[in-house]
């Protein structure tokens, strides 16, 4: 895959119409690391881990068990009026209260925004990448930058042992943009398949546990 050293920047996103009440958003405003839920849970699930590895780990294995769904349908009464929407982006601090099973995206934002506690911007993002198996769709990640390379970091499988799936290694993944919440770039001459959300569950945790470099137990 290509890794986030040959994407350049450019401007922020804008996603129509696909929060609970149907306004429209920029893609970046999704990755909430300022968020007091987001900080709270980070606290909690990081709470007495001298390491960064273990904190990091801890975090992601909290996301990648939360159930995966192709997309979130999602219902909401404001002031008597009700607002239904299907495949709903959530923001971060709304996936935790929810209690529902979550799609790629909101997997992925969730996991950055608290991430972003332990890292900065520039040490992680999320990915959206086209799966290349088949020509499957669209699909999100999460993308790490430590001292010892870069990682691409999957949530959708409960299976998967370890988050340490090197960039490098991960050919099914063909990146096509990383967005935090200071940047968004994108690799030139590609684009994004429809729709957003896809997971290969049956036989991505074989992948990927056949392609760590790195486990831990």
């Amino acid at each position: 895959m290509n890794t986030i050293d040959s994407s350049i920047t450019c401007d922020d996103q804008p996603i129509d119409g696909a929060t609970l009440i149907g306004e429209n958003r920029f893609l970046s405003s999704f990755i909430m690391p300022g968020s007091l839920e987001i900080q709270e849970k980070y606290k909690a699930l990081t709470d007495g881990i001298s390491d960064q590895s273990g904190r990091i780990v801890s975090v992601w294995r909290y996301v990648k068990d939360i159930p995966y769904t192709q997309s979130v349908n999602a219902k909401v009464n404001i002031g008597g009026r009700v607002f239904s929407r299907y495949d709903v982006w959530l923001d971060p601090a709304q996936a935790l209260k929810a209690g529902v099973k979550l799609n790629c995206m909101n997997k992925s934002t969730l996991l950055v925004s608290l991430l972003r506690q332990e890292l900065s911007a520039d040490k992680v993002s999320v990915c959206l990448n086209n799966v290349t198996i088949d020509g499957i769709g669209g699909h999100a990640v999460g993308y790490v930058r430590l001292e010892d390379g870069d990682y691409i970091f999957e949530t959708t499988n409960p299976s998967i042992k370890s988050p340490f799936l090197r960039a490098e290694d991960a050919d099914i993944y063909e990146a096509v943009m990383f967005v935090n919440d200071k940047e968004t770039r994108y690799i030139p001459s590609t684009q994004l398949r429809e729709p957003l959300g896809c997971c290969c569950v049956s036989w991505l945790e074989e992948y990927i546990n056949e392609k760590l470099c790195t486990s831990y137990v």
